[in-house]
């Protein structure tokens, strides 16, 4: 899998700087980056320039400013638009790399250049004079930020730790999904998990058509804050006639999301003694639940982090509860006999030994991985182990 280049947004001023920014992109893919230009490369947005800028900031890794002899347009607030995009950045924790052109300057664009060279305040900021040299300092500077990161211990499984005591439902056998980011970094604001609007937002999605992850005739309990998680519970219910359908729903500041499902009980019985729930569990039903999950990680992540800066994510499932229940592909009622799974798997059964590294674009189309996880689960089960 081709490893996500680290991304950079360029901030200076347009008007006369078309070499000075064809040189900074020139440096940033020199040092295997990838240089996010709004005014060159962005297509017309819905959003105003402001709101297209600072989007797109906080879905870059860096931040990269260029100052010459002019300030630059200003904003409504009085500030230049490079100097608002550098606060932003600043708020957004971003390390900030900034080249002032060796030349004199106009005087807002030496008020700010004053600020940005500031010994506490500011940022350790390289001159330069000519588009070659400029091209040269940013590679270098990028260079040495990046092999800096890059020799941080990582954390090659990150949800391990959330698949170790998957949410029970009932008697019934359960199903967890987890999924994160591979970068590690707060991903929702925990002042978003205060608002209603954001519980609103992850009820609407998950009732949506294209998900179905909840479902509108199931009560839901009132969303909750559990540490650094946002909670959404359907209830599981108590009338097995005409299926029981629990959902627990955890959004973690860190990206991480779990939904945990029950397989089997889900679907309308004519008796509240039914051998296929107590001794099988449907591969179909694993597979709805699955895509269901998926969907709502999808539109999730495509609704709070539309400028796709997660690239990659890490995901597992686990089966608990399992006891003496085969999995198998449509199960048909009998009325007296079933194949009983004599492991007794009634612990947690995870799909992979560790999580799987996917791209974006697998939570999109996650049949195969899908499938990946069926057979994992099948050998499991019929391993006796």
């Amino acid at each position: 899998m081709t490893v996500p280049r680290f991304r950079v947004f360029v901030s200076s001023v347009i008007e006369g700087f078309a070499e000075y920014r064809q040189a900074v992109r020139d440096g940033i893919e020199q040092a295997s980056g990838e240089g996010i230009l709004v005014n060159e490369d962005f297509p017309s947005q819905a959003s105003s320039s402001r709101n297209t800028c600072l989007d797109a900031i906080d879905s870059c890794d860096i931040f990269l400013l260029v100052l010459g002899a002019r300030g630059g347009w200003k904003t409504p607030s009085g500030r230049l638009v490079v100097e608002e995009e550098y606060d932003h950045a600043r708020a957004r924790k971003l390390p900030v790399l900034v080249f002032l052109e060796d030349v004199p300057r106009d005087a807002e664009a030496e008020r700010f250049a004053t600020g940005l060279s500031d010994y506490v305040d500011g940022n350790f900021r390289v001159k330069f004079s000519g588009a070659s040299q400029l091209r040269d300092q940013v590679e270098r500077s990028l260079q040495a930020l990046v092999d800096t990161r890059n020799n941080r211990p990582m954390d090659h499984d990150p949800i391990a730790a959330h698949l170790l005591k998957p949410h029970r439902l009932s008697d019934q056998t359960s199903l967890r999904f987890a999924i994160a980011p591979e970068r590690v970094e707060e991903v929702f604001d925990a002042l978003d998990f205060a608002s209603p609007d954001f519980a609103e937002r992850m009820m609407e999605l998950g009732h949506s058509r294209d998900v179905r992850l909840f479902g509108y005739s199931y009560a839901k309990e009132s969303p909750r804050l559990e540490g650094h998680s946002l909670v959404i519970e359907q209830k599981f219910g108590d009338n097995w006639s005409d299926g029981r359908q629990g959902v627990r729903l955890a959004v973690g500041e860190n990206g991480v999301v779990t939904i945990d499902t029950n397989a089997t009980g889900r679907t309308k019985r004519t008796s509240s003694f039914d051998l296929a729930d107590i001794m099988t569990v449907a591969i179909e039903s694993v597979e709805a639940l699955l895509t269901a999950s998926f969907r709502f990680a999808q539109a999730l992540y495509d609704d709070k982090d539309p400028y796709k800066r997660h690239q990659r994510f890490y995901w597992n499932g686990v089966l608990s509860g399992m006891g003496n229940r085969s999995l198998v592909r449509n199960p048909v009622s009998q009325q007296h006999s079933y194949r009983m799974n004599m492991g007794d798997k009634d612990g947690a059964m995870p799909a992979f030994p560790a999580a799987r590294l996917i791209a974006r674009a697998d939570i999109a189309q996650p049949m195969k991985e899908i499938e990946r996880a069926i057979l994992y689960w099948e050998r499991e089960a019929k391993s006796g182990r």
